[in-house]
């Protein structure tokens, strides 16, 4: 059996590695180098940092073939625009997410959307508009279900049926049909990679919940034992330590101790007693300038 090699890089997060003059944000891109094709997964919050640190990793915007979206927020879209404007002649790009990815967010409150204005200096907190010039280049393709990327690569497509604590945030709205309505984050996907191993998982901000997302990938990989999971876990919602308890928990008893490469949205008390609860052999800061290769 000939095996292939899969390439996972951290391009765009708040953790950098610091040999490098790399820019760190509270966005999130990935690539991954997969059955010759380069694949984002999200394209982070600024594009002047996702090209600043894609030129130091030697990644040539037009060389990427896809996106992956795991959401539509800003820090996981904003970057798309720069990444088109520097790709000029190149083929059309492939994005890829759920169809709630392409639309307009903000916040609920309207007190706290005028703060978050004057912070972030936008009014829409999700898909940015692009010109038309930009919309012409690209395919988008909207998927609900499991969508299958390559034979080894799969999106976990929406997770609706949350049997454990999603984590989700409240103060955010949707525009839907016109109408800005409750955010419940149906657009949310992770990926999914099956490795000779067992699969690893691949998260943007996992607001589904680290354990629905396992389960999702057990439903899809009933024979398979997740080995590592990679991203933004979003575990930062957790505040009572009680969740983060039972979050562990159920990673050993139910998963068998997967691999934890935590980045983004996880948050540092999250990682620190992830850290203390499995041990620093399998907990572990992803950071950009990182990477992780796969035998698969």
């Amino acid at each position: 059996m000939i095996l292939m090699e899969v390439k996972l890089t951290n391009i765009v997060d708040k953790y950098v590695r610091p040999d490098r003059e790399f820019i760190s944000s509270d966005g999130l891109c990935y690539l991954i180098e997969i059955d010759n094709k380069r694949i984002l997964f999200d394209t982070g919050d600024q594009g002047i940092i996702l090209l600043n640190n894609m030129q130091i990793l030697g990644i040539n915007p037009k060389s990427i073939d896809m996106v992956i979206f795991s959401h539509g927020h800003w820090d996981h879209t904003f970057g798309i625009e720069a990444l088109m404007q520097s790709r000029d002649d190149a083929p059309t790009l492939k994005l890829i997410g759920h169809p709630n990815v392409f639309t307009r967010r903000r916040v609920k409150n309207p007190f706290r959307r005028l703060t978050t204005y004057l912070k972030y200096r936008w009014y829409n907190l999700g898909f940015p508009t692009l010109s038309q010039e930009i919309m012409e280049k690209l395919e988008i393709i909207k998927i609900i279900e499991p969508y299958q990327i390559t034979p080894i690569l799969t999106t976990t497509g929406e997770i609706n049926e949350w049997k454990e604590k999603p984590c989700k945030i409240d103060s955010l709205t949707i525009e839907l049909e016109g109408k800005f309505v409750h955010d419940d984050l149906l657009d949310d996907l992770s990926l999914i990679l099956k490795t000779k191993d067992g699969l690893v998982l691949i998260l943007g901000c996992g607001h589904a919940g680290v354990l629905n997302i396992c389960a999702r990938a057990k439903e899809i990989y009933p024979d398979k034992e997740i080995k590592k999971i990679i991203g933004g876990t979003h575990l930062v919602a957790f505040t009572d330590e009680e969740d983060l308890k039972y979050v562990a928990n159920q990673l050993e008893t139910k998963y068998n101790k997967p691999q934890l490469y935590f980045s983004h949205c996880t948050g540092l008390k999250a990682i620190d007693f992830m850290t203390a609860y499995f041990g620093k052999e399998i907990v572990k800061k992803f950071r950009v300038g990182d990477t992780l290769t796969f035998e698969c």
